[in-house]
């Protein structure tokens, strides 16, 4: 089998080299991993009961964020351990070993609860919070 002539080398050059195809296929499997993980969210957020805390259009953003914290890696086998720690991650949580807490604590901030909790409060029931707090004595 004859060589390729060297204009056909360079062209090949060009649109390739390992380390971008590693580097675009690493991205590829984290993409994939992203959107496997945003598949299973509603139904995570059905069996753990996260529903009362959170929505599946804010946890698909906590998550984002989380991927996006090693968005300047370039480093291909970097990538790939993480892409490994975020498939048993997932498969831990769809397997249920982890429990409800686990999930509030690692993938909810504390805001969000917050402003989830103070948001279900009826009006009455704020006013009433509000009406019956104790005075504050200083000595």
């Amino acid at each position: 089998m004859p060589l390729p002539s060297a204009p056909m080398l360079v062209k090949i050059g060009q649109l390739a080299t390992p380390a971008q195809h590693i580097a675009r296929a690493s991205k590829t499997q984290a993409r994939d991993l992203f959107h496997e993980v945003a598949r299973c969210l509603p139904w995570v957020l059905t069996n753990y009961k996260l529903d009362e805390i959170t929505t599946v259009k804010q946890l698909r953003s906590n998550v984002a964020k989380l991927f996006k914290q090693h968005a300047h890696l370039r480093n291909p086998g970097a990538i790939d351990m993480l892409i490994h720690q975020g498939k048993e991650e997932l498969e831990m949580v769809l397997l249920q070993h982890k429990q409800r807490h686990h999930l509030i604590s690692e993938y909810l901030t504390k805001v969000e609860i917050m402003q989830k909790s103070q948001s279900t409060n009826s009006p009455f029931l704020s006013a009433f919070y509000t009406s019956n707090q104790p005075p504050m004595v200083m000595t």
